[in-house]
């Protein structure tokens, strides 16, 4: 209570100042890193949450977009004013629509997370060598855990992907990803870890419980950022203050006395960043030479 007392403080001198006869109107973007109708209801709760803070004075519009890319588009056509972006969707929104990011995601005390490789516990394959003449599906492009990052270390390592695996395809979804591994379409998936123990990760967190005990990894990339809260130029320019009270209240949402982005990305809290934090995912894209295409 005490927490969003602060917030609400902080929001007051906006609204001394704001037009009290037009609210902003603020287009909010979320990750669609699953298909699942549970993502557009913890989208809308943010939403809701936001319109309440700010006492009538802005209207979230939310933004769900079917695959990665979408998000990157509308920044860049200037029909975003912030978004939720996975670390590699935020390098390229930053050098292509110059998005800003303010806060980046904290899960069990890290702010940072894993790619793992995940293949079914009774395959018999126990690391990357066994993967040879395999098929494996990968997340989206521009989804680091599911892409980029097990890509990335798979090249350095000496092995070309394309000649590697004997099929190669995109689940557009980490759930759709860990279902492919599980009713045995591909041997493999690029997925999210919380951990690097086989602990926790999409498979636990998209399947029951007897049915994440059928898939373990066999792979964990090193850590990456996590994925961020960013703001457009324009809305920055636009609304300085506004952007920072935004941000700030989207910071007021600590678990376990909010449960808003728990249910939204398993997030416990959002904290401050800054763009250096994400310069080990631009070297990530220069090892697939993702930025010369």
């Amino acid at each position: 209570m005490i927490r969003k007392t602060l917030v609400l403080l902080g929001v007051a001198l906006f609204l001394f100042s704001a037009s009290a006869q037009d609210a902003v109107k603020v287009c909010l973007g979320f990750n669609p890193t699953q298909n699942s109708d549970e993502l557009g209801v913890s989208a809308q709760a943010i939403a809701d949450y936001l319109e309440e803070t700010f006492a009538g004075q802005v209207e979230v519009e939310v933004f769900l977009p079917t695959e990665y890319r979408g998000l990157i588009e509308a920044m860049r056509s200037e029909n975003l004013d912030f978004a939720f972006f996975p670390p590699d969707g935020y390098v390229i929104a930053n050098r292509e629509a110059g998005a800003e990011v303010l806060l980046k995601s904290v899960r069990f005390g890290n702010p940072f997370y894993w790619s793992a490789i995940i293949v079914r516990e009774d395959s018999g394959i126990t690391d990357i060598a066994g993967l040879e003449d395999k098929t494996i599906a990968w997340v989206d492009p521009n989804s680091a855990a599911g892409y980029v990052f097990p890509r990335a270390e798979i090249t350095l390592a000496g092995i070309a992907p394309d000649d590697f695996f004997s099929n190669q395809t995109f689940a557009g979804g980490h759930d759709a990803a860990v279902l492919s591994v599980l009713n045995g379409s591909v041997d493999a998936a690029a997925t999210f870890a919380n951990d690097a123990e086989n602990i926790s990760g999409a498979w636990t967190q998209f399947l029951e419980e007897d049915e994440a005990a059928q898939l373990t990894s066999i792979f964990y990339s090193r850590p990456i950022p996590g994925d961020t809260f960013s703001v457009s130029p324009l809305f920055k320019e636009t609304y300085p203050e506004l952007t920072a009270q935004i941000s700030d209240a989207i910071a007021a949402l600590k678990a376990p006395d909010s449960d808003l982005l728990t249910n939204l990305y398993r997030i416990d809290e959002m904290i401050p960043a800054t763009d250096d934090d994400y310069a080990v995912v631009r070297e990530a894209r220069d090892v697939l030479g993702l930025d010369d295409e």
